[in-house]
């Protein structure tokens, strides 16, 4: 049970230490994405979807 018990804690700390990386590259990309998003056309968000209610 003790194994069990650790290493379910190093999976839980593995994907803490995984997620600080991701958001620390998330923080260094916002640029690029930003332009991405600002490069596509403004009809591939508003066409084809109905918003009626």
């Amino acid at each position: 049970i003790a194994s069990t018990v650790v290493a379910v804690g190093l999976t839980i700390a593995a994907a803490g230490f995984a997620g600080c990386y991701v958001l620390q590259a998330m923080k260094h990309m916002e640029p690029q994405v930003k332009q991405v998003f600002q490069s596509l056309p403004k009809s591939a968000f508003s066409g084809g979807y109905y918003r009626g209610g």
